[in-house]
């Protein structure tokens, strides 16, 4: 160990010569592995502490010969280790670098980087610099380490999601003590299963979403809903002339045939033998190019997507006619929430007041969710999105039960389902199916 040195002595050539010679003669010496040492010494101290050190480093590094690679260490695949360790580990450089020169296990070459090292934290706890150094015991008061969550959406990134990003743009995460990394959704995501694998603690899908994976012994459950009201509805033309659904008729409807809001309009008889469905592949590219075409949309979105190319729509709303599951839930496991009470308290009043956040101040969240989307999505499109979200949020500019779910909204629903053959009555269990344990209490 470096004996504390204080003033010039601490820069004498013969105490850094000799560490250096030290490291240049370990097994796993590199010029890579030498030249990260300045760039940890530099984001630490002054450049005017470490020249000297700075130098002999360089000239170190020119004279390291090339050395073979540390043997490669056994990795677990990436199914047996937790989510977060095995992407770092998966991000781990794989070249003899400064941190795999330590992985690699030779205690020699560790204690000599660390004498090395320790030169320049004896100068900083010497006192050698003129200016006074701050006072390092407050360490010891600093805030706990944030908790760190995944939470998966249920789509690319839009205004459906606002709430969550507003949270995190605006620190009300970190408020609560969550380090939450949101990971975008897209055509091939399935929340359900992502949660049961454990890939992510919480994630968004509509309450059909959530019996439907619990039909499928899923057993997921709803925390705090967002959209109150869905914003499922079909459009037509404006100038097509229809104005109900009972008058959908002769007309070719894009629509997710696997979507439980059509066999409850087939049960309705409002998809009779005239109406020819397509498959939606997330376009209004069809709708727009001219009548006899209907698609599915949601009301915040598709619309806007028609209007910019010219073409005024109107929506026929599935709320109005009964099928109205929540919508953007954030949605947990059973196990999770259990085993995890105190995160999921913290993650729903997180969500809660981001959702406020969003829908009363959304420019900057915006701008976020702009970058995260790869889809094409416009300032404009979110613009709307989100102004058009406030009505199925909450009522006459009352914010505060935002989140709120009712028993007598998620039994309709269930018994829809059960109604539609959808869901096995054996599998439903409508109070295990969310939780309001965490929400506002309803007046």
């Amino acid at each position: 160990m470096v004996e504390r040195q204080t003033g010039q002595s601490f820069w004498n050539p013969t105490v850094w010569e000799s560490h250096a010679l030290r490291i240049l003669n370990q097994p796993y010496a590199s010029p890579t592995s030498i030249r990260e040492i300045p760039e940890q010494l530099s984001k630490s101290f002054p450049a005017r502490q470490i020249a000297y050190p700075m130098m002999m480093l360089t000239r170190l590094s020119k004279l390291a010969p090339n050395k073979p690679n540390p043997p490669p260490r056994r990795l677990l695949p990436s199914r047996d280790l937790p989510m977060n360790l095995s992407r770092n580990l998966a991000r781990e450089p794989q070249n003899p670098t400064f941190s795999s020169v330590i992985a690699a296990g030779s205690s020699i070459a560790l204690r000599s980087i660390v004498g090395l090292l320790a030169c320049v934290g004896i100068l900083a706890s010497a006192g050698c610099d003129s200016k006074p150094k701050a006072n390092t015991s407050a360490v010891s008061d600093s805030k706990p380490p944030l908790t760190k969550v995944a939470l998966v959406l249920n789509w690319y990134p839009e205004a459906e999601h606002g709430g969550f990003y507003a949270a995190k743009v605006h620190g009300i995460f970190e408020k609560y003590g969550l380090d939450v990394a949101i990971q975008p959704g897209g055509k091939t995501t399935v929340v359900p299963q992502t949660l049961t694998l454990g890939r992510a603690e919480f994630g968004v899908i509509n309450a059909d979403d959530v019996l439907m994976a619990r039909n499928q012994q899923a057993p997921i459950v709803a925390l705090m809903a967002p959209i109150q009201n869905g914003p499922r509805c079909i459009m037509v033309r404006a100038d097509s002339g229809i104005r109900t659904f009972e008058e959908l008729k002769n007309i070719t409807l894009q629509i997710d045939e696997g979507r439980p809001y059509v066999p409850f309009l087939k049960s309705k008889g409002l998809l009779d033998d005239s109406v020819k469905l397509a498959p939606y592949f997330g376009s209004v590219a069809q709708i727009v190019a001219g009548p006899g075409f209907a698609a599915q949309g949601y009301s915040f979105s598709e619309p806007f997507m028609a209007k910019v190319q010219g073409i005024e729509v109107h929506q026929l709303m599935m709320s109005d006619i009964g099928y109205n599951p929540y919508a953007s839930l954030l949605v947990s496991t059973e196990s999770y929430v259990k085993d995890h009470a105190d995160i999921s308290q913290r993650m729903v009043k997180a969500c809660v007041e981001g959702w406020q956040k969003y829908l009363s101040d959304p420019q900057e969240t915006n701008a976020v969710i702009l970058a995260a989307n790869k889809q094409g999505l416009t300032k404009e499109a979110l613009e709307y999105g989100v102004e058009a979200l406030k009505s199925l949020c909450y009522e006459n500019n009352d914010m505060s039960l935002i989140g709120a779910m009712s028993a007598e909204r998620w039994t309709q629903l269930a018994q829809t389902l059960v109604d539609l053959k959808l869901i096995d009555p054996a599998n439903l269990n409508v109070p295990a199916s969310f939780s309001s344990q965490y929400l506002a209490p309803s007046p």
